[in-house]
C-alpha cells in the first residue's frame, strides 16, 4: 500500500480516537487498526511487542486513574485517608474512566502502528514532499537505526554477562550504557560516510523502486478522510456524544452515524494484498 494512503488512514483514524472520549468509538478504531496490521502486514511484522506495550501503558493509566480519582457513587474499597495521595475511596466510575483512558492510549498508538509497521522507511521519506527530502531521509535514516541500536544492545548485554557482568547497583549500568552509545556513533559515522560515498545531497535523489498510486490506494485516503472530517462533523453538531462516567456509571451513548465513520477505517482490511 501507498505511504500516503497509510499515511492518511493513520491521520483521519488518530483524529477520530482523540476528538472523543466514547469507549466504544475508540475501541473500534483500535479494532480497525489491528485488523489492518494483521490483514497487511507480512511474516516480518511483529505486532505483538507493540501490544505489549500499549497493554502497559493502558494498565498504568487506568492504575493512575483509579488510585487518583475518588469520585464516584459506587464504592468498591475504602482505602484509609491517612495514605497519601491514594488514601479515600476507590469507586467503580473511577476504574471505568480509567478504563476508557487506557482504550484512548491504544487506539492512538495503534492508528499510527500501520505507518511504521507496513511502510518501508524509504517510501515514508519518498512521500514526503521535495521541500522536506533532507528531513524525509534523516527520518527515514533514524527509523532504520532504531532496530539495530537494539539488537546491538542485546548483543553488547549478552557479552557482557558471559564477563560476569551483573546489574545488581546503578553505578554498574555504564559498563553497559558506554559500549552502546560508541557502538551507535561508530555507526552513525559509518552511515555517513557511505551516504556521502553515494553523492548524498549532490543531484537529484534517484529510485531503485518507487510504489505508484492505485484504485485501492485513492480510495483507502479518500475514505478515510471522509471518515474523519464526517465524524469531527457529527462531534461539531452534537450528534457523537461524549462519555462520562461521574458522578454515578452509566452505559456509552453509541449512535450509527459514529459507529458507521469508524467502520469506514476497516476499508483497506477488506481489500486483497498484492
Amino acid at each position: 500500500m501507498n505511504a500516503r494512503a497509510l499515511a492518511a488512514w493513520s491521520a483521519s483514524g488518530l483524529c477520530i480516537a482523540l476528538s472523543t472520549n466514547n469507549p466504544v468509538y475508540r475501541a473500534l478504531v483500535l479494532l480497525c487498526a489491528v485488523n489492518l496490521v494483521l490483514a497487511r502486514g507480512t511474516r516480518r511484522t511483529r505486532l505483538r511487542p507493540v501490544l505489549v506495550g500499549v497493554g502497559i501503558a493502558g494498565v498504568t493509566s487506568m492504575t493512575l486513574t483509579v488510585a487518583l480519582s475518588h469520585t464516584g457513587t459506587h464504592v468498591l474499597i475504602r482505602l484509609d485517608v491517612g495514605i497519601p495521595v491514594i488514601g479515600g475511596r476507590i469507586t467503580l466510575e473511577a476504574l471505568a474512566f480509567g478504563a476508557s483512558t487506557g482504550i484512548g492510549i491504544a487506539a492512538a498508538v495503534l492508528a499510527v502502528a500501520p505507518l511504521g509497521m507496513l511502510a518501508e522507511a524509504h517510501d515514508i521519506a519518498g512521500a514526503l514532499p521535495r521541500v522536506l527530502w533532507r528531513t524525509g531521509a534523516a527520518i527515514g535514516t533514524s527509523l532504520n537505526m532504531i532496530p539495530a541500536v537494539a539488537r546491538s544492545a542485546s548483543e553488547i548485554r549478552d557479552a557482557q554477562r558471559m564477563r560476569g557482568w551483573r546489574a545488581r547497583r546503578i553505578r554498574e549500568w555504564p559498563d553497559l550504557a558506554v559500549p552502546i552509545v560508541l557502538t551507535a556513533i561508530e555507526s552513525s559515522s559509518a552511515l555517513a560516510e557511505a551516504m556521502e560515498a553515494r553523492g548524498y545531497g549532490g543531484a537529484r535523489r534517484t529510485h531503485f523502486a518507487s510504489t505508484r498510486w492505485t484504485g485501492t490506494d485513492v480510495a483507502v485516503a479518500v475514505m478515510a478522510l471522509f471518515a474523519a472530517a464526517a465524524f469531527i462533523a457529527l462531534r461539531t453538531t452534537g450528534q457523537v456524544a461524549d462519555w462520562y462516567p461521574f458522578p454515578s456509571l452509566t452505559a456509552p451513548s453509541v449512535g450509527i452515524p459514529g459507529v458507521l465513520c469508524c467502520a469506514i477505517l476497516a476499508l483497506p482490511s477488506l481489500t486483497k494484498r498484492s
